[in-house]
């Protein structure tokens, strides 16, 4: 199966939108694990972007949202073993 097998399959114009599609409907905790990652990110934007954290808090936000990262990374090269997807396909999905 290709990106665009992906994309039409969940009605989705970019392959990371596909992506993470499949990956919220396929995968146990995938849904969960997105809108964990989501959070993290919006947090640690709004530290970068002026709110007030401690130099500890930040560095935490910031581990964290590498941890969910290569956690995303390995839901997503799980979609992609299963579709038979090319590596180029995997690298244009991150978040």
């Amino acid at each position: 199966m290709s990106i665009l097998d992906l994309t039409q399959k969940y009605k989705r114009q970019k392959a990371r939108q596909a992506v993470n599609a499949a990956i919220r409907e396929e995968l146990p905790g995938g849904a969960e694990l997105l809108d964990l990652a989501s959070k993290f990110e919006r947090l640690r934007l709004d530290a970068k972007n002026g709110r007030k954290f401690a130099d500890e808090e930040l560095a935490l936000v910031e581990a964290v949202c590498a941890d969910l990262q290569r956690l995303r990374d390995a839901f997503g090269n799980e979609i992609a073993r299963r579709y038979d997807l090319t590596p180029k396909s995997l690298t244009e999905t991150t978040l």
